[in-house]
């Protein structure tokens, strides 16, 4: 700054007004310039903060996915288990390696499949700041998908769970066997026969089977194969990025 008062002090002595005016503007110039740096250099730490936090979301997101689609599978195979065990009982062809007897009557009563997915991936992708990536365009229509198949889920579930409850509310008002298979959870030989062979209730597991599979099922399936769909998209965009 020294520096600087004294070339003023000698221009205007010297009364060279013009090259002062020339040399002032020039240091407002600088200044100005100085400060859109300053701003820029703001601008791109906060922008590649933002790509930093979306890089990571984006790989926590995938694994989530990972573990989201072997939860899904792992759901379907224990719908196929519940779908021999009511093949069984309505007298139709079934896998007996995939049939315990002993659990047959507690599986067509009181077994009720829900899957209970962890909802993470809606939660981070909700929350985060995201960047006008094309892999963040894809993570909000992964939210929304996550959000489409969880509430159809839980109204399948509820349908699903008052047909349960129907179900035994009719066995409760009808069957005189029901407190002790209620209460001590025996079921002899006319709690045996009712369950495995009386018509009635062989239609009321056929609308409960209805509904697991080509309801529950179904549903399922295509969340599986979306969820797919979205892995492998997010998976070539975070490659592209990084290359």
């Amino acid at each position: 700054m020294k520096i600087f008062n004294k070339i003023r002090s000698e221009m205007l002595k010297e009364k060279r007004f013009t090259n002062y005016i020339a040399y002032a503007i020039g240091e407002i110039i600088l200044v100005v310039v100085g400060i859109l740096i300053a701003l820029w250099l703001n601008n791109w730490n906060k922008e590649q903060q933002i790509t930093d936090t979306n890089n990571n979301l984006q790989n926590r997101v995938l694994v989530q996915l990972e573990k989201d689609i072997r939860d899904i599978d792992k759901f379907r195979n224990e719908l196929d288990t519940l779908d021999n065990v009511y093949l069984k009982t309505l007298g139709r062809k079934y896998d007996k390696i995939k049939v315990d007897d002993g659990s047959l009557i507690s599986t067509i009563l009181f077994d009720v499949k829900d899957l209970g997915l962890d909802k993470q991936n809606v939660n981070w992708i909700d929350n985060a700041v995201l960047d006008n990536s094309e892999a963040s365009e894809s993570l909000v229509y992964l939210s929304s998908l996550y959000k489409l198949y969880f509430k159809n889920i839980d109204d399948i579930e509820k349908i699903i769970y008052e047909k349960f409850t129907t179900n035994l509310a009719y066995l409760e008002s009808t069957q005189p066997w029901y407190t002790m298979l209620i209460t001590d959870f025996r079921c002899e030989n006319d709690c045996i026969n009712y369950l495995l062979y009386d018509e009635g209730h062989k239609a009321r597991i056929a609308s409960l089977r209805f509904l697991y599979m080509n309801g529950y099922g179904d549903l399922v399936k295509g969340f599986y194969s979306d969820l797919m769909r979205y892995k492998k998209k997010l998976e070539r965009l975070m490659e592209d990025a990084a290359a």
